[in-house]
């Protein structure tokens, strides 16, 4: 089919020709002459509407049209309104005035939507629609045009057109059921220009090589000064290189640039040939442009980067040339603010955020670390990275900032990441962060160590109580026992209590030796304040590890003694201890009272 102006009526205006007799010829001329002269009847306007149908000569459709236009109906139901209006929009199509004949078949539409001319009503509505760029709307048209009883030729029309549409709404992969039921073009036909150069884009979005090429020839062959030629090139150049053939790819898309240079084909064949070079696709890049030039070309004049695929070439060179921060900006900008979705993006970003995270460690500050450690930042660091930023976090007062993001570590990763960040902090100093971070269950000997050391900074003794229980034995344990034994008495608790609570943990106290020595002297004090000496001078040690403690094991073992009425050996342990530190004014008025010295 040739375009409106080549439609021939068929069935329906067979059928209407039957409804309403076929016209008589006047003797000495037409039936057109003979009313010329007189208003028509209704009657009479659809014997003009199907002489009008018949007609070819453009100046005789347009007498024709006018008589049709200017008939008033006696009613706007009558049926013979039908076939006029119907024959009105053949009319101003076949003259190409689309915008024209879209009023009188829309009111064809309206007041008779079962009339059996529906199936070109809305193949012509749709290709005025397209004309308009409404294209939903002439989607939807066509696909009920293509639901009626149209001729095969007019459904290859109305085919063609709706592959157009899917083409210009991005959904050419929609189209290809649509190519494959195509009828075989026969004789002279050829497809339409729109038809053909979806049919391209078509082909070229399911990666069919084969037949877009043949598509493409034919393209050349039909259409060779189209203003969609550079569209048809762009889409064979695109799909030769998402189908391997990188080398043949870039020649089309340099040859398109050159012929066609400031068309918006133009710009997207740049972006194609920029992606072709940063994705390694050409083993042999001389003699091209670089990939920058090309994005430089699309934002001449102001114009940005679109969206997507340009994106990806821009961070591709942005990885390629070491600039983190700058990648990191692009990748997390394309995701509006977090870790990419895109699969190619995300690989990129992942390689960006972990060198620019080596850079923090190296240097030993966080910057802006925290602000970029969105949801799946942390997991997308390699381990030694996510133990790094433990540590260096940790390390700068920032532990309360961990817990959520050691969440996201693998599950046999977390304790090491735990135990990395405690290693860097004083639990005493962040004991809520230390707190924070720790499991609610299930410690090991090290984290209930820690956080009994946390749990004594804040002075809740009942939680130190029971994770001193669970905690690694060693130095700092001792520490945090003295300070559980050492602290203010409770209301109604007495020194037995005490004593015997602290009897308690030295009986299953695991330190040993000098480890174990500052419990003994405690027991030992509060045996003593007990009134029990002998027991306390049995712990006392005689010379105690911890210079810090002789004056005052001195001073007590000497009290001891002569509450025991050792008064000879409580004058020889004072006399002994005469050059320690540590309670010297009350060793001295001992040893005073006993001529020690």
């Amino acid at each position: 089919m040739n375009g409106p102006a080549g439609l021939v009526i068929l069935f329906a205006t067979a059928s209407l020709l039957g409804q309403h007799g076929s016209p008589k010829a006047a003797p000495g001329g037409t039936a057109a002459q003979e009313k010329a002269t007189q208003r028509m009847t209704d009657a009479q306007a659809a014997e003009l509407a199907k002489e009008a149908l018949r007609a070819e000569n453009p100046t005789a459709i347009r007498a024709l049209l006018g008589r049709l236009k200017g008939h008033t109906f006696k009613s706007s139901k009558v049926p013979e309104r039908e076939l006029v209006l119907y024959a009105q929009g053949m009319l101003e199509a076949r003259l190409g005035n689309l915008s024209a004949a879209a009023p009188p078949l829309k009111k064809l539409e309206k007041q008779w939507p079962k009339s059996p001319f529906m199936g070109e009503v809305q193949t012509l509505l749709a290709e005025e629609a397209v004309g308009q760029r409404r294209f939903k709307d002439a989607e939807g048209r066509l696909h009920r045009a293509l639901a009626s009883d149209l001729t095969s030729e007019r459904k290859r029309k109305a085919q063609e057109l709706l592959l157009w549409t899917l083409v210009e709404q991005g959904r050419p992969r929609e189209g290809m059921p649509i190519v494959q039921s195509l009828r075989p073009l026969e004789g002279n036909e050829k497809p339409s220009e729109k038809g053909l150069a979806a049919i391209v884009e078509i082909l070229g979005a399911a990666g069919d090589r084969a037949q877009i090429e043949g598509s493409r020839n034919a393209f050349l062959n039909l259409y060779p000064k189209s203003e969609l030629l550079a569209r048809v090139n762009l889409a064979y150049g695109q799909t030769l290189g998402r189908t391997g053939d990188a080398k043949g790819s870039a020649e089309v898309l340099r040859k398109l640039i050159k012929d066609h240079p400031s068309s918006v084909q133009a710009d997207d064949a740049r972006l194609a040939l920029a992606s072709l070079l940063t994705d390694g696709s050409l083993a042999d890049a001389k003699d091209m442009p670089s990939a920058e030039s090309l994005l430089a070309e699309i934002r001449k004049g102001g114009r940005k980067l679109p969206k997507g695929p340009a994106q990806i070439v821009e961070l591709r060179v942005l990885v390629g040339k070491s600039l983190w921060e700058e990648s990191l900006n692009l990748a997390e900008a394309m995701e509006g603010g977090g870790v990419p979705s895109e699969p190619e993006a995300k690989k990129l970003w992942r390689v960006a955020w972990n060198a620019w995270v080596a850079q923090r460690l190296e240097k030993g500050f966080p910057g802006e670390l925290l602000a970029r450690l969105k949801p799946g930042a942390f997991l997308a660091l390699e381990a030694k990275g996510r133990t790094g930023v433990a540590e260096l976090l940790a390390f700068n007062g920032l532990l309360e900032a961990l817990p959520s993001l050691i969440a996201e570590a693998p599950a046999k990763e977390r304790p090491g990441l735990r135990k990395a960040a405690l290693a860097k902090v004083q639990p005493e100093a962040q004991p809520q962060g230390v707190l924070k971070l720790l499991p609610l269950r299930g410690d090991t000997p090290d984290e209930a160590l820690a956080r009994a050391r946390a749990e004594a900074a804040l002075e809740r003794w009942p939680q130190l109580r029971s994770a001193l229980g669970r905690a690694r034995p060693g130095p700092e344990r001792m520490k945090a026992l003295l300070r559980l034994l050492q602290r203010p008495m409770g209301k109604g608790e007495t020194q037995v209590q005490r004593l015997k609570e602290a009897e308690g943990w030295w009986a299953r106290c695991t330190e040993k030796g000098e480890l174990r020595e500052p419990l003994g002297i405690l027991v030992a004090d509060l045996r003593f304040q007990t009134g029990d000496a002998r027991g306390a001078l049995a712990l006392y040690p005689a010379k105690t590890a911890a210079v810090d403690q002789r004056g005052w094991v001195a001073l007590m073992r000497a009290q001891a003694l002569l509450k025991l009425g050792q008064r000879e050996q409580a004058r020889l342990q004072i006399r002994e201890a005469r050059d320690e530190q540590g309670f010297k004014g009350q060793r001295d008025a001992l040893a005073r009272s006993l001529g020690a010295y």
